[in-house]
């Protein structure tokens, strides 16, 4: 049997993609990914990735980067837990996803998903694809 205090798997990252169009969505993975990180001493990190061209043509994307970074600041305050803001524009949202687990040694993601769409079924969402291409564990929400 194992101790109730700590997660049963190892966790020193912890990876929250965020869409940013749905970030009340998303508030369920950062709770949930602040519970595990208390418990294992892990150091959490929320992602967003935005289209190189913007959501419209005369946007860049670092337009959105102080919105962004003003959400995870109010989420770190809000649950009382450091949290690291990773902004990232790209228009491969899943390959964006894979490499960022890769090169900040993500360990462990936890991410929200929607009911599936038709496209879903067709192509999977952001949450399936990172689950079926990732090195590490990941937990997929759906509130």
């Amino acid at each position: 049997m194992t101790d109730q205090t700590t997660p049963p798997f190892p966790a020193t990252h912890i990876l929250v993609p965020v869409d940013m169009r749905h970030r009340e969505a998303s508030q369920l993975a950062v709770e949930s990914a602040v519970y595990l990180a208390r418990r294992a001493g892990a150091k959490v990190s929320i992602l967003t990735v935005i289209n190189p061209l913007g959501t419209h043509l005369t946007e860049m994307p670092e337009a959105r980067k102080p919105d962004f970074e003003a959400f995870v600041a109010a989420e770190a305050e809000r649950l009382s837990h450091a949290i690291t803001p990773l902004f990232e524009s790209h228009e491969a949202v899943n390959e964006t996803i894979q490499k960022v687990i890769r090169t900040h040694g993500v360990d462990f993601v936890v991410m929200a998903t929607h009911h599936p769409k038709l496209s879903d079924h067709l192509f999977g969402s952001h949450a399936s694809q990172t689950a079926l291409h990732a090195n590490c564990s990941v937990l997929i929400l759906r509130g």
